[in-house]
Parts: C-alpha cells; structure tokens; sequence
C-alpha cells in the first residue's frame, strides 16, 4: 500500500510540475544530436564514427578535437553531482549559472503572458533572461531596514498564478547576505504546485553553510543553482550547474544547445576539482574579508559597511563617483552598485589577495 502511495504522488508531482512548463515545450520533440543517439547506445569509442558530418583528421591538437562532444559529459556529470550530492539525473551541467537561468525561463515563461518575481537589490541577469523571453518582471524588494533580509509574506501575498518563476540569491549578490532557509521553505511549501522557486547559490561555498539541494526530495518546485566560477577560481572556464527535480531537468535538455559543454571545458574542470584546495582558499578570502570589514568601517569616507557571506562587501559611501574614479586612478577597479533599487551611493569590492586589498586600502587614502 504504501509503494502504491509513493508513485500516486510522485506521479502527482510530476503532472504539476509539467503544468508549469510551456506545453509547446512539453510537446516537442527535442533534437537528436548525433553523439546523443549514440550515447544512449553506449557505443564504445573503438568504433569509427560517420555519423556526424566531422573532420576525420584530428588536426594538431589531439585529444580528438575533431569529434563532438557528449552533450552532457558522463565523467563532468558524475563529478559533479558527487561533489553537490545529487544524483546525476538531478543535474543539468551549463556554460556558467547564467545558461541556468536563462534555459528555465525560456522553458517556463511564455512571452507576453507569464512573469517571474525577484527581489531587488540582486544579481542582474534573471531580470535580463525575463526580458529577453518577454516576460514580465514583478519586484518584491529585500528589506534594507533588517539587512536585505527576504520580505516572504509580501512574496506570498503578491504571487499571482502567472508567475512561474521566482528567483532568489543567498548569499545575495550585491548585498552578501544569507537568506533565512525558514523563510525560502515556507514559500516553497506555499507554492508548491504553482510556482518555480529558484536559489542562486553561486556564493554559498563562502558561508558555510548547507546548499538547500538536500531539500529537493522534499520540494518538487525547488531549483538550485551553482557555479564553480567563485569558489572554484574557474570563471573563464564558464561552467555550472542547475539542480532539480529529474522531470525538471530532462526537460531544460529539449531547450539546451546540443553540445554545451567543450571537451576542453570538461577536462580542466575534472582535472581542477580533482586537485583544487578550494577549502582553503575560502578560508583566507574569508580571513581578507573580516581584516577589509574592520579596516572599511574606520574610514570616515565610509558611511556603512554590510556584513557579508560571500567573496566581496557591499559600502555606501557619502560620494561613490568620487571614491570609484579615486581608485581607478591609482589601478583599483571595483563595482559602483548606486543604479540598484536601495543601493544609492552603495560600492561592491570583490576580496582579493592580501595584496590587492592593501593596494586597494592605499588607494582609498587619497579619497
């Protein structure tokens, strides 16, 4: 009774979930690449490959660069989702987080008649992804007046049911600060069913905290997103992950690019997880970050400096033109935030090595 039970609602789940997709997605027939059919085949490499229009001659580079990639790199894919502990079918490797967010908003937002909700002061690009699909964007702003926590009741009360998708970032980016997971929870449980909730975790190394991914068993409408172009040190490499429930993820691959992921891209990225030391280097940028916080909140210049869980910090300043253009004179180059809901005269400084944060320091004396 009970397995009967289990896939009674897992089937449940599953019908919800593809009632927020657009149907014409759900419909179509994805296209089959060549290295796709023949990956479900598991064709040994032993074979001699006519099937895909390729130069037969390797060329000087080797590594048979000639033939195309696995759409999804079975070795990147089965590291990747040991090192976020998920399964494989929960993960969808993308050319950075960005490729994430805008494949779900392609995937869920029809143009002209669904929206997403954010939560501004945050991370530029979901706004961007919704305009570009032509969806509508619906602001629910952080509360400034308690450390840009998340205004959950006012996310709830403002969802409306053609809001698929809403997207959240802890740490958030610019402001730095963790979101309360009861609060994400709680909006989860309530739209469970109706809408997508979206965490960008591109931070979350930083805070030492848990990713919500273990909470995708029991939250089918939770997405998670990562990247390894912060803690990592792999930003150029452009690689990330979306993380979700195995339906949501076997759909994102109808909309995703046949070969997303070079296999030069997959082999540096294997090669760096299996010999990075991120963990202390996440501890010295935290370290950085503690010594710029007190150094910051000393200078008169400075009018508040905010907390952080991330690898930067958010600080208003009385003239941030002056104090930007002070620092590029003297070689700094840091990110003016005042255009953002919230943030007027707000600046963000990524932590660097000791030495650029001293150089940096030096720079803001001539202020």
């Amino acid at each position: 009774m009970q397995l009967m039970s289990d896939l009674g609602e897992k089937t449940i789940m599953s019908n919800e979930l593809i009632t927020l997709m657009r149907p014409e997605i759900v419909e179509m027939n994805s296209y089959s690449s060549a290295r796709s059919v023949q990956s479900k085949k598991q064709i040994s490499t032993n074979k001699i490959w006519l099937d895909a229009n390729e130069n037969p001659w390797d060329g000087k580079l080797g590594e048979q660069y000639n033939r195309y990639p696995e759409p999804q790199p079975y070795s990147l894919v089965t590291l990747l989702s040991s090192l976020y502990n998920v399964t494989p079918e929960q993960l969808l490797v993308t050319r950075g987080s960005d490729e994430g967010i805008d494949l779900l908003t392609r995937l869920f937002c029809r143009a002209g008649q669904d929206k997403i909700m954010i939560c501004p002061p945050t991370y530029g690009m979901y706004k961007v992804a919704a305009t570009i699909q032509g969806a509508e964007v619906v602001e629910v702003p952080l509360l400034k007046s308690e450390n840009f926590s998340l205004d959950s009741k006012a996310v709830l009360t403002r969802w409306q049911p053609d809001m698929k998708l809403i997207f959240l970032c802890s740490p958030n980016n610019p402001t730095g600060n963790l979101l309360a997971v009861s609060d994400v929870l709680s909006i989860c449980k309530q739209l469970e069913g109706k809408a997508i909730v979206i965490i960008d975790e591109a931070y979350i190394e930083f805070s030492l905290t848990d990713s919500l991914s273990k909470y995708l068993g029991e939250y089918s409408n939770l997405v998670i997103l990562r990247t390894l172009s912060k803690a990592y040190g792999l930003a150029g490499i452009r690689c990330g992950v979306t993380i979700a429930n195995p339906i949501i993820i076997q759909t994102l691959k109808k909309v995703i690019a046949p070969y997303p992921i070079s296999k030069a891209v997959a082999a540096i990225v294997c090669q760096q997880l299996n010999s990075a030391n991120v963990n202390k280097q996440v501890q010295l940028i935290n370290q950085e970050k503690e010594r710029l916080f007190s150094s910051l909140v000393e200078l008169s210049c400075i009018k508040k400096v905010w907390k952080s869980k991330a690898n930067f910090l958010l600080f208003e300043t009385s003239d941030a033109t002056k104090i930007m253009e002070t620092c590029f004179k003297h070689g700094v180059v840091l990110r003016d935030r005042s255009r953002e809901f919230n943030l007027k005269n707000c600046i963000r400084v990524t932590i660097g090595t000791p030495n650029e944060n001293q150089l940096f320091m030096e720079a803001l004396s001539y202020v």
